[in-house]
């Protein structure tokens, strides 16, 4: 990373979204203590990064964890909730169709 891009990288919790029902969007890259990592979750207090293809994905504070903010992207809070209640569908369907379910 440029000295340039080094100078702007700011902690990970630092970065808040403008407006409410908007979350940090994964798959950015990062910092963490001086090695470049890829953020793959965004949680609240933490994130899952990655620190090279293929290697064991490291859960870090979110202090710990310096980036660009020009780089970050925010999506609605509700895409997840959406997303939930789907699996939660499928989960339901699947059950509703298994033979020890259809047996009894």
């Amino acid at each position: 990373m440029s000295e340039k891009n080094r100078q702007r990288l700011v902690s990970l919790d630092r970065i808040l979204p403008k407006e409410e029902e908007v979350e940090i969007l994964p798959d950015f890259p990062a910092e963490v203590a001086g090695k470049r990592v890829w953020v793959t979750a965004v949680l609240s207090r933490t994130a899952v990064v990655e620190p090279a293809p293929g290697e064991p994905k490291m859960l870090v504070n979110r202090r710990e964890c310096m980036v660009d903010p020009e780089q970050i992207r925010y999506g609605a809070v509700a895409a997840r909730a959406a997303a939930k209640r789907g699996r939660e569908a499928a989960r339901r369907n699947r059950s509703s169709r298994s033979p020890q379910h259809n047996a009894a």
